[in-house]
């Protein structure tokens, strides 16, 4: 059995502590620690973790210095600001890694927790959870095996809509720093992160490699009161010729994508979270096939990871391959400032949960538009609409937020 630890059981947090349970009821977990700040509040949870035999922590250092060297993998839900100083710390104490995406705010937080790995001689896991999905790993197979041909572009949008209250449930969404640390909170550094690093490992040129970004551009807009984007498209190049278009908004009232299509020279593959289709130029189907359902794709991690502490050769979601993100996240900023939308471009309605959402006019149109397209939306779409310069990557080694 393996010994768990976890730092943070509520918000997303909970969705880690769910997989705990139920891989304890299973016997294959064996859930030794747990860091809960809020106990008064979580009593429910922490009931079951003291009569299963957990220890709780209020302090996660305190945790794996007592737990130093009995914990096999430490989960860590926590927010951007505090990845690379507990995974390293829990590393450190002997702990292999199951960390929540993203990797970091910066490319060279992500190549610090790389260096932990090598020097303590363990393994961080990055939680985007489609990595660790059977239909993720045979898109990337049809690829290397030429099943569309050479693959020239991989874009993607997601419209998802999110209100006052998401930008208010904790101190770091909607944030480029928190106490002074850089969190770079976003639609493609968050909620849709996922669909941003999909591309990524799509693009690479071995099944086990993320593309090699060249250049990136980017466009980054809010319209809410918020330090951070909250619409955005980036174009991403990558050393093996292909195009990565990405465009996101939290600031539509309709829910629609994430839709990807990966455009070669004979074929098309459309992706989207309920099935992939594999499409001849002239649009015949040449395969299909459904995604994981919701209810698997949890245990289809966790089963990963525990062959992963079993067999090194075991594939997951690395922090280099992860990191390739990050670059992207970091280069956006690099080519462009966060602008805001001007007021007359905005309306502000009452959402579901009751609190304000702000939306941006026609801003779906805009997106799909130069989606299909293959190109960046630009002041031809709308006159308040500048993007960012073209920002060289190749050798890129330390983000500074410059604004």
């Amino acid at each position: 059995m393996v010994n768990v630890a976890i730092i943070g059981i509520s918000g997303f947090g909970a969705v880690h502590y769910r997989d705990l349970e139920r891989y304890y009821q299973r016997k294959q977990f064996n859930i030794v620690g747990a860091v809960v700040i809020n106990q008064d509040q979580e009593k429910e949870k922490c009931d079951f973790l003291k009569s299963v035999g957990c220890k709780l922590f209020t302090d996660y250092k305190q945790m794996l210095a007592e737990l130093k060297g009995s914990i096999d993998l430490c989960f860590i839900p926590t927010g951007i600001a505090m990845h690379k100083e507990m995974s390293i710390a829990a590393m450190a104490a002997g702990a292999n890694v199951y960390l929540e995406k993203p990797v970091a705010a910066t490319i060279q937080e992500a190549r610090d927790i790389m260096a932990a790995e090598r020097q303590y001689g363990r393994f961080c896991a990055i939680g985007y959870q489609t990595m660790y999905q059977p239909e993720t790993f045979k898109v990337k197979q049809l690829l290397l095996a030429g099943a569309i041909g050479k693959v020239k572009t991989i874009k993607c949008y997601a419209i998802w809509p999110r209100s006052a209250n998401y930008y208010a449930r904790n101190n770091w969404a909607g944030r480029l720093t928190v106490n002074g640390q850089l969190v770079l909170d976003s639609p493609f550094n968050n909620a849709m992160a996922h669909y941003l690093n999909l591309p990524c490992f799509w693009a690479g040129q071995s099944f086990d490699r993320a593309g090699e970004l060249t250049t990136v551009q980017a466009g980054l807009f809010r319209a809410n009161p918020i330090q951070s984007p909250d619409t955005a498209w980036i174009k991403a190049e990558t050393a093996g010729g292909i195009d990565i278009l990405f465009y996101v908004t939290h600031c539509d009232s309709r829910c629609d994508g994430p839709y990807t299509i990966i455009e070669g020279e004979t074929g098309y593959i459309e992706n989207t979270q309920r099935c992939t289709v594999v499409r001849r130029n002239n649009g015949e189907v040449v395969e299909s096939f459904d995604s994981t359902p919701d209810e698997l794709v949890r245990d289809n991690i966790m089963d990963i990871l525990l062959k992963r502490l079993a067999d090194v050769k075991q594939f997951f979601c690395s922090v280099e391959m992860a990191s390739v993100q990050t670059l992207i996240n970091n280069g956006a900023y690099e080519s462009c400032p966060v602008i805001p939308v001007p007021a007359e471009a905005i309306v502000i309605r009452k959402s579901e949960d009751g609190s304000d959402i702000t939306l941006i006019r026609e801003i779906d149109q805009t997106m799909i538009r130069a989606f299909a397209a293959s190109r960046l939306p630009d002041a031809n779409d709308r006159d308040w609409i500048v993007n960012g310069n073209v920002v060289d990557m190749r050798n890129y080694q330390n983000f500074e937020l410059k604004f």
